[in-house]
């Protein structure tokens, strides 16, 4: 007996036996669930190219309420995430990142339709031709922010009061931006065009950033690679991946 009909997102999937795999989904109606996709590997795959990372689909998924591991039924693809892949190096590998992003900010059974919105609009924006980089910074930032973990921009975490326009400084042991009184700040410093960046972040569709990729890009990059590392309690394996990738092209 069906236990849920719901559109998802494939964030992974991996060997189960001789023919099958478990594809670790996020669902539309209950968050992200692991699902047993019986015949999926072999000569005649059941399921084609539906389960492929990032592929939009409509699954039907059988099981005990509750139950960590549920099968999967039908599976159909929606929309998938092959033409993204088709723009080259670049989009693949924001493709890894953003699976593996989703997933790790992704509780077991716990819904959030933000989440999976936000997944759906940065996977459009590459496929429309939005730069990877950037938008991995849009995902990066929203999820932080929907989790409670981005600081904000316009108040000093330590003492409440505003902060002047210009740069901010991230001061770690108020796990946010701080004012000039209340400092010296821990770092890192934020120039002025990557606190105007985020700010368009907060306030823009990924589809319409219009910032540059470059040196703003990447300080950005590593100020939410820590955020990120800090509430995980580890690193992500997509921006070393990314990181031996890009050197391994550029020779």
């Amino acid at each position: 007996m069906a236990i849920l009909t719901t559109e998802a997102l494939v964030l992974r999937a991996y060997k189960l036996g001789e023919t099958s795999k478990v594809v670790v989904l996020l669902t539309r109606e209950r968050g992200k669930v692991r699902a047993v996709a019986r015949g999926a590997r072999g000569g005649r795959p059941r399921y084609q190219s539906a389960l492929e990372p990032l592929s939009e689909v409509r699954v039907t998924l059988h099981g005990r309420q509750g139950a960590e591991l549920v099968r999967l039924g039908q599976a159909e693809l929606i929309h998938s995430a092959f033409r993204v892949g088709e723009r080259g190096l670049d989009a693949v590998l924001f493709l890894s990142l953003c699976a593996e992003l989703l997933d790790a900010f992704s509780p077991e059974g716990e819904a959030d339709e933000r989440v999976y919105r936000l997944g759906l609009a940065v996977l459009r924006a590459i496929e429309d031709g939005a730069n990877p980089d950037l938008v991995a910074r849009y995902l990066e930032a929203w999820l932080l922010r929907l989790h409670g973990l981005y600081p904000p921009l316009d108040r000093c975490a330590s003492c409440g009061g505003a902060l002047r326009a210009g740069r901010v400084e991230y001061h770690r042991p108020a796990q946010g931006f701080v004012c000039g009184e209340c400092g010296p700040a821990s770092g890192p410093i934020l120039p002025e065009r990557v606190r105007s960046l985020v700010e368009e972040m907060f306030s823009h569709p990924p589809a319409s950033l219009s910032a540059p990729a470059g040196p703003h890009v990447r300080t950005l990059e590593s100020f939410h690679r820590d955020l990120v590392a800090r509430h995980l309690e580890r690193e992500l394996r997509s921006p070393r991946v990314i990181r031996e990738a890009t050197r391994e092209a550029a020779r």
